[in-house]
């Protein structure tokens, strides 16, 4: 029997991609059609106030944000990773130098953290990935330093290390495969996290959106709620997508838990 969270994560991304693929870029403004009700002709799901539809708003919009958050938390943990493994190679150094770093990260709301990054930075998705990375290395990286601190009290490392083993031999053959299913954690255990926060930007005006895709998720949100008299699907469907996102890519959580 498919489970319900396969047939929510199937049927979400099989519409996002139909409607990426045969739906036009909701880029053109249409007054003449604007805010149209669902099942209008040409409009499954009516209009927004600028006669852009709605249904082609919900899927691009999605996509936009699948495309951004996937590639901003793998860089996140590709980094943090990098960081712990400075601590195999240089641990003293690496105890003076990122211990109150981390813990002064830690301290910092993750959101006011990013919302800095951004204010300092012009407006861009790569200033998204460093606001995303900053607001979220340091979870990561405690979560992966703990577990290569465990890793180092195994029998077979301390054999490898009698045997001439160098310290990248150590990374490649131990650290990485003993280090496997963290990485699966940490990726499905952030998604959530990291596409609540894109579509916040969204909302407050930062441009979210990879290319000539149309407004964010969050940025729907934002243009339409002030007529949701007039049409209140174009304040919904992104509400919905934005929620489904979150437990369409964090539904893999506890299969993947260590």
């Amino acid at each position: 029997m498919i489970q319900i969270h396969t047939f929510v994560r199937f049927l979400f991304f099989g519409l996002v991609l139909v409607g990426v693929l045969f739906l036009p870029k909701p880029t053109n403004v249409d007054l003449a059609n604007n805010n149209l009700p669902i099942f209008s002709p040409g409009f499954f799901a009516g209009t927004d106030r600028l006669g852009r539809d709605n249904l082609a708003l919900f899927c691009y919009g999605s996509f936009s944000t699948i495309v951004l958050v996937i590639p901003a938390r793998m860089f996140t943990i590709f980094v943090s990773f990098l960081l712990s493994t400075f601590t195999l190679f240089f641990p003293k150094k690496s105890d003076f130098l990122l211990s109150g770093i981390v813990s002064v990260s830690l301290a910092i709301p993750s959101l006011l953290s990013a919302l800095i990054v951004m204010s300092l930075l012009p407006d861009s998705p790569f200033a998204i990935f460093i606001a995303i990375l900053v607001s979220d290395w340091a979870l990561s990286y405690e979560t992966l330093t703990a577990k290569i601190r465990e890793i180092k009290e195994s029998p077979y490392l301390s054999a490898s290390l009698c045997m001439g083993a160098k310290s990248y031999h150590l990374v490649v053959l131990h650290y990485l495969p003993a280090l496997r299913d963290i990485f699966r954690f940490l990726f499905f255990s952030g998604l959530p996290a990291v596409v609540m926060t894109t579509a916040l930007f969204s909302y407050l005006g930062i441009q979210t959106a990879l290319g000539d895709t149309g407004p964010g998720l969050g940025e729907q949100i934002s243009f339409s709620k002030d007529y949701f008299d007039k049409s209140p699907v174009s304040v919904l469907l992104p509400i919905v997508a934005i929620l489904t996102l979150v437990y369409s890519l964090g539904s893999n959580l506890k299969k993947n838990e260590t």
